[in-house]
């Protein structure tokens, strides 16, 4: 059902049928096989340059109109450096052909913000595409052909867990409904207290998950925030307890429902590590929702450090190590991964191998030296 649904996808069926289509177009200009595998190799280049394009719009006019930008990835697959400037992380990967960012709202008016940064990465893939179109030869038509189908692709309103699309920032956000809307009002607060987090600061954090229960009660931001600071405090079960109470109240949507069964997931599992609920009652639970948040579209591969915690509860070291180092390379977030670095210290404590676990524990220590899981490692690895 997975390959299936990935088929039909749109830049698989855009990538498909381009690709058919240059190739028919290059033969009737008789332009031959050289022709057609000059035009498909401009349209990969196409493919992905028009995405950088709109992305590298995106992360202007969030300078500009005063966004939050936390972090940029340059590249795919293994982490290969990363350094910081100011408030932003600058990760690059092995693979070279991607740009992302972590983007969000900072001040208000959000909506307004959001929409005008939206509006330059438009223009920027649409000046992408008019480039494009004024490269002569097999080699343009294929560019040009790629970069106008990725360009629509992207104008088509879509937000699944990780990816928004400008087309959904343009046309969708401005008619946002309740509660959606007051989520991102309340984004701003909300991202204060997780700089809060990042930065070890539990008591600021607090103040400022407090401010947003009594400015926007009960909605899926504040809930969150709530949750993140019980977490980051080891009190995993009064956060399971408060999530799960919140999805029984309310009707979320699908890319929500995502992220929350994705942290109750987490929670679950380190509830149940901590010894703070029964094992027997919150488990299955706990893996209904992660194999819940991945048919929902969570990408399983950014879960890893999550399945390699349940795979030690569940006493596989070994597939608790492959996991976790697996999540500690992909995963964006300091927090997260400091998660991850732990679950792997715990993991290689778990095989004997205490050399290689106060290795993993050191890169959490730079991570969050105050995470919960992190000073409890620390502790364990002392006495072993």
């Amino acid at each position: 059902m997975r390959a299936q649904s990935l088929l039909f996808r749109p830049w698989v069926l855009v990538t498909v049928v381009g690709a058919v289509v240059l190739a028919v177009i290059e033969l009737v200009l008789g332009t031959g096989a050289a022709g057609v595998a000059a035009g498909w190799a401009g349209g990969v280049v196409g493919a992905i340059l028009l995405p950088v394009a709109t992305q590298v719009g995106l992360l202007l006019g969030s300078v500009v109109f005063g966004l939050r930008v936390r972090q940029v990835v340059f590249g795919a697959m293994r982490e290969v450096g990363s350094f910081r400037r100011g408030s932003v992380t600058f990760t690059f990967r092995a693979l070279p052909v991607t740009l992302r960012a972590q983007i969000g709202p900072w001040r208000s008016p959000v909506i307004l913000r959001c929409w005008l940064a939206g509006l330059v990465s438009a223009l920027a893939g649409v000046a992408a595409v008019v480039g494009a179109w004024l490269v002569p030869g097999a080699f343009g038509r294929g560019l040009a052909l790629a970069m106008s189908a990725f360009m629509l692709v992207k104008l088509w309103p879509k937000r699944v867990p990780l990816t928004t699309s400008t087309g959904w920032l343009l046309f969708s956000l401005p008619r946002m409904p309740e509660p959606e809307r007051s989520d991102f009002l309340a984004a701003p607060m909300a991202a204060r207290a997780y700089e809060a987090l990042r930065a070890g600061d539990l008591d600021a954090a607090q103040a400022r998950a407090d401010e947003l229960a009594e400015r926007f009660p009960g909605i899926n931001a504040t809930v969150s925030c709530q949750i993140a600071v019980l977490e980051s405090r080891g009190l995993y079960a009064p956060g399971v307890l408060l999530l799960l109470k919140f999805l029984s109240d309310n009707d979320v949507p699908s890319r929500k429902m995502a992220y929350l069964l994705a942290g109750l997931a987490g929670l679950g599992f380190k509830a149940v590590e901590s010894g703070q609920m029964p094992a027997d009652s919150l488990l299955p639970t706990a893996k209904k929702a992660l194999e819940d948040a991945v048919q929902l579209g969570y990408p399983e591969f950014e879960l890893n450090g999550t399945s390699g915690l349940l795979a030690l509860i569940e006493g596989d070291a070994d597939d608790a190590v492959r996991l976790a180092t697996s999540g500690a390379e992909y995963n964006h977030s300091p927090l997260s991964r400091a998660d991850d670095f732990a679950t792997l210290a715990r993991a290689h404590m778990a095989l004997h191998d205490n050399a290689a676990a106060r290795t993993a524990l050191a890169r959490a220590e730079e991570l969050a030296p105050w995470s919960p899981r992190v000073t409890e490692t620390r502790k364990r690895l002392s006495v072993s």
